[in-house]
């Protein structure tokens, strides 16, 4: 037996919504991930500081170019670290705030954020052992070589001697110059390796290295080798930061006025039901059906990508369900007004949905550029309401314009036609074909 296009159609909608079922409630492999103002999180301030001129680097200044390095820094490391939905803004001066939604470990969080990640390459001065070495910086001077010559830094087995986890570093090409001048004058003397002024590994030079390439070996875990990573790859901050405030913060709404806002969309999604199905009739049921199957994609690609959800993101995505609605109407009001003309009911129906596309597609445009302004520029919350509204916007397209149709005409054909299907007074009789 074929199928018609419309029908495939359908059969494609039934799939898509029968796996959209299963990632909605399947809380185990897709859960929700929820924001600091629904599950809590940590909150940092920090402060810059103005840094004294040394040996190896200039005296550094807080203004607003040092602020601004620091916050794509920070920003770069809670990236990396795949905290969703951070918020960091520079406040006052010289602090950065930082919210980070979902931490369970806030002390790891904090040296990660506050760590400058300062790698320099230093040389002896004299032959000593390593453990006199790290017990005494006087044996090391440092070199021109350092953090801010990486290209890429990355964690990876160790498959020599020891095993544990490892740095693999890559220098840019003046890096590798340098690098490869001091191993080609250092061979058989060790060279230290420096993270804030801690020596973390004395690695001994056994062959001139030329190509910029490195390594870090400290007997690191796997963790400690991805957050080093991290850090070294994310950029060095150009000033040290203080402290000022850390602490844990606990949801802002709480679970009580969270199920209230999921009961207070309910009512809201079953009012906009009922108002379709009364006034539109049998159209007004197709609208809901697909109004319904709308719902569940939009949850199941919030799952999938996975969207963080805040109570502003909330917001998005029934701002998008009314949105998806507004489509429905007027495609039902071009159709009522191609069946007063005396058109046929499939004729109307198509004619109906082509001249609403224009204003559909015209409406939903400019949400989608607002949305995009609104990602770019904001922080936080305001970036999940874009994003909740942006998705919302793009399911509703494909369901008022192909599920809709779809699944009106194919009522319509297995009920041999309906003379009118929009309980149109004084509407004439056309013919159906």
């Amino acid at each position: 037996m074929s199928l018609n296009p419309r029908q495939l159609v359908l059969l494609l909608v039934v799939m898509l919504t029968i796996g959209a079922m299963w990632v909605v409630s399947n809380n185990k492999d897709w859960p929700f991930k929820r924001g600091l103002d629904i599950q809590g999180g940590m909150h940092l301030v920090l402060q810059a500081q103005d840094m004294p001129a040394t040996k190896t680097s200039p005296a550094v200044k807080v203004n607003d170019q040092v602020m601004a390095s620091v916050i794509q820094v920070l920003r770069n490391r809670v990236d990396q670290y795949g905290v969703s939905e951070p918020l960091i803004q520079r406040q006052g001066r010289r602090d950065v705030v930082i919210d980070l939604p979902g931490i369970k470990n806030p002390d790891e969080a904090r040296r990660y954020l506050g760590k400058t990640a300062q790698l320099v390459f230093e040389t002896p001065v004299q032959t000593s052992p390593v453990a006199n070495a790290t017990a005494s910086t006087e044996a090391w001077q440092p070199s021109a070589l350092n953090g801010k010559m990486l290209v890429d830094a990355k964690a990876v087995p160790n498959n020599g001697p020891g095993g544990g986890w490892q740095v693999v570093l890559k220098f840019n090409g003046e890096g590798a110059r340098l690098f490869g001048e001091m191993t080609s004058q250092y061979v058989g003397k060790e060279i230290a390796i420096k993270l804030d002024k801690t020596i973390i590994s004395a690695p001994k030079v056994e062959e001139p290295i030329l190509q910029g390439d490195a390594e870090i070996h400290g007997n690191f875990t796997a963790r400690q080798a991805q957050l080093l990573a991290s850090q070294l790859k994310a950029g060095a901050l150009p000033t040290t930061l203080k402290e000022v405030e850390v602490r844990e913060v606990g949801a802002s709404l709480g679970s009580d006025t969270v199920a209230s806002s999921i009961k207070a969309g309910l009512v809201g999604f079953g009012l906009v039901v009922i108002f379709m199905a009364s006034y539109y009739r049998l159209p007004g049921l197709v609208a809901d059906l697909a109004l319904a199957i709308y719902a569940i994609l939009v949850l199941a690609i919030y799952k999938l990508i996975p969207v963080t959800l805040t109570v502003p993101g909330i917001a998005g995505f029934i701002l998008s369900v009314g949105m998806a609605v507004d489509a429905n109407i007027l495609i039902f009001e071009r159709t009522k007004e191609e069946l007063k003309r005396g058109r046929s009911l499939y004729s109307a129906i198509e004619i109906g949905f082509k001249r609403a596309f224009t204003a559909i597609f015209d409406s939903n445009s400019t949400t989608l550029l607002t949305a995009a302004i609104l990602y770019m520029l904001g922080t936080g919350p305001v970036r999940g309401f874009a994003l909740t509204l942006a998705i919302g916007v793009l399911c509703s397209l494909f369901t008022a314009i192909t599920v809709t149709r779809a699944l009106l005409h194919q009522i319509l054909e297995a009920r041999g036609g309906l003379k009118n299907p929009f309980a149109i007074k004084g509407l004439p009789e056309a013919k159906e074909a």
